[in-house]
């Protein structure tokens, strides 16, 4: 198949669910245009076999487009995560449109209608999300994908003591315990305030970028701010036990957070607040219902780590390369091909 990511992003800031599902696919041999928000006048770059960035969106629409379509008789697929592209996802001409549901965030939803109405398939991130997308549109098929593991990390590899100090990571003792994420509206920092007075032991590194929220800056945590995705395994060996101290809201309820696997590849603890998508992965991530029960997991996890193979078996039972093989099955039962 041919898929083509209309420009909603860039391709280097961070890796997003896009990003490693059209990488996935291209390595299972199928040709992906992965197109860049931010445009400049470069020629189209090839990343890998079948994966291409596509700088100039413009340009290669009019120009390229076209016969890259006609050079294959593979169908062509768009793929599309931002409701507000319906009114232009004509310009393609793809034999398939994809509305791929990642989140639910409102100001999203309102003009979701417009992609479902011309989505061929639905698919999804999340139980809650695909329970609502049935309400919602009744009849349309909606096919569950979740989040995974990206192996490239080489994070279910790593060696078992850390390698050289990150030149911003305190020479601190005690042990690290890790939230590796936006410092996003969701993020609860009361609970993690509560977690360093309570763990005075242990010390809570925070590596990722603001997210429509601000870092105010507290003694007792370590914010460090976004990092190349290379170089999240180098912090990542530091930390003893992961967090994710998300507040329930309507869009984490809904969310299957991608640093669950990466978190679950290194085989180290997890906890996380009460939120669904977690749940089902017990016994690898421990839920807490309440801060009180989220300070006592992570205290007993960070004197007895468990099962931490279980941990990383899991993590590579559920791998990109998975989530698009699961892709591929969908679409080509959609398009009747063999």
């Amino acid at each position: 198949m041919l898929f083509v990511f209309p420009p909603t992003m860039d391709w280097g800031w961070m890796k997003q669910r896009p990003q490693q599902l059209m990488s996935a696919l291209a390595a299972r041999g199928h040709t992906v245009y992965f197109c860049n928000k931010t445009r400049t006048h470069a020629a189209v770059e090839t990343l890998a076999p079948g994966l291409h960035l596509v700088h100039d969106h413009d340009a290669w629409l009019r120009d390229e487009w076209p016969s890259a379509k006609g050079r294959t008789s593979e169908p062509s697929v768009v793929w599309v995560t931002l409701p507000q592209l319906a009114p232009a996802l004509h310009r393609y001409g793809a034999a398939l449109t994809v509305y791929d549901c990642v989140d639910e965030f409102p100001e999203w939803l309102r003009d979701e209608h417009r992609l479902a109405d011309k989505a061929d398939v639905i698919f999804c991130t999340a139980e809650r999300i695909r329970q609502r997308l049935r309400r919602r549109y009744p009849g349309r098929r909606i096919e569950l994908v979740r989040n995974a593991y990206d192996t490239s990390m080489g994070l279910h590899t790593r060696p078992a003591a850390p390698l050289s100090r990150p030149r911003d990571l305190p020479d601190l003792p005690g042990r690290w315990i890790g939230y590796i994420g936006a410092w996003a509206p969701w993020v609860d920092e009361a609970l993690l305030r509560r977690l360093a007075r309570t763990l005075p032991g242990a010390n809570i590194m925070i590596v990722g970028p603001e997210f429509g929220r601000k870092y105010a800056g507290d003694p007792r945590l370590h914010f460090l701010g976004l990092k190349p995705h290379k170089e999240l395994p180098l912090y990542m060996d530091w930390c003893s036990l992961f967090i994710i101290p998300f507040r329930i809201t309507g869009v984490t309820l809904a969310t299957n957070p991608v640093k669950a696997y990466e978190y679950l590849a290194t085989g180290k603890p997890v906890v996380a607040t009460d939120l669904p998508e977690c749940r089902r992965m017990a016994p690898f991530v421990d839920c807490a219902g309440n801060h009180g029960e989220f300070l006592r997991l992570t205290a007993s996890r960070l004197q007895d780590a468990g099962d931490r193979a279980a941990r990383t078996s899991y993590a590579l039972e559920h791998t990109w390369s998975h989530r698009a093989r699961e892709v591929e099955e969908v679409l080509m039962e959609t398009l009747r091909l063999p």
